[in-house]
């Protein structure tokens, strides 16, 4: 089977598993990436390509000395991949031929023995609580995007639960919501709650929502039609500019932010997986449950049997 047609398959089917559109592109462009290398060297079937192939493509990337290559909205730059890119191609590499094994394209899989390389220790990812509240603050004179940032706060959904959400997903008198969300095992729909701060937000916004054929909640003030995700990162993106934030606000920052708070605030795990719609807490342990060290040194001092001596 040519590499190519084989690509098509391998995405074909994770539209078929319900995998997110940025999901299906993450793969695609860095299969494709491989592929092009590959043919380069006179490679084109899937049965040619052998584990030498694969390291040295993945030796060429460690390389590589200009950044942002192929990318949709950063220039080009000089510098090396990030240890995290370098970790996705592996990534994304293995899953393919993982693929084709599985599908039996192949019995032999040449990406069996690529290593993922080390990643440095990161901070969390959550936005802090100084920042969401200058960017509550920010918000509150445009009735729309405060309502945003007050739901994105408070529900910890997904951003695509966001932009998918209907005028009839929405009951503001028991403060609830069902969203649509495409996470990393496919699309599910799931309940979200919300607070009393964030249905006044949401009632402001609906009596000045304009009339739109579109039942989504969020509407694109230049279109009418449902924002989209690039649409409420500039949203959050402008109110950050307008108040100086330097730190991390995308959306998804929020559903981290919310992790944080809520177990500083007494939450178990449990109740943390359950909110944020994780079916495996070791989901949560991992991206969610994550401290600085001086925030765990302080949480120590909290907990440890000898606390108080």
């Amino acid at each position: 089977m040519r590499l190519q047609d084989a690509l098509e398959q391998f995405i074909l089917d994770g539209e078929a598993r319900a995998l997110s559109s940025s999901t299906i592109r993450w793969y695609h462009a860095r299969v494709s990436r491989l592929i092009r290398s590959l043919e380069e060297r006179g490679v084109s079937e899937v049965e040619q390509v052998v584990t030498a192939d694969l390291r040295s493509f993945m030796t060429n990337l460690r390389n590589q000395d200009t950044r942002w290559l192929d990318h949709p909205y950063h220039p080009p730059s000089e510098g090396r991949l990030s240890p995290h890119t370098i970790h996705g191609y592996v990534r994304a590499i293995r899953a393919f031929f993982n693929w084709l094994v599985d599908e039996e394209v192949i019995r032999v899989n040449p990406a069996r023995h690529l290593r993922l390389p080390s990643l440095p220790k990161q901070p969390p990812k959550a936005i802090s609580t100084k920042d969401r509240d200058r960017l509550l603050e920010a918000a509150k004179p445009d009735s729309r995007d405060y309502a945003i940032v007050c739901f994105l706060a408070d529900t910890g959904c997904r951003v695509g639960g966001l932009v998918g959400l209907q005028l009839s997903d929405l009951d503001l008198e028991t403060g609830r919501a069902v969203v649509q969300e495409k996470g990393k095992g496919g699309g599910k729909s799931r309940t979200v709650y919300f607070n009393g701060r964030t249905k006044e937000a949401l009632s402001r916004w609906l009596e000045a929502r304009p009339a739109s054929e579109d039942n989504a909640v969020f509407l694109s003030k230049q279109t009418g039609e449902a924002l989209t995700t690039s649409g409420i990162y500039q949203v959050l993106k402008r109110l950050a500019k307008r108040v100086g934030i330097g730190g991390r606000f995308n959306p998804h920052a929020f559903r981290h932010g919310w992790a944080r708070e809520a177990l500083k605030n007494g939450g178990t795990i449990a109740d943390v997986a359950q909110v944020l719609g994780h079916e495996d807490e070791v989901i949560t342990i991992r991206f969610y449950g994550r401290w600085a060290d001086d925030e765990l040194k302080k949480r120590h001092s909290k907990i440890s049997p000898l606390a108080g001596d």
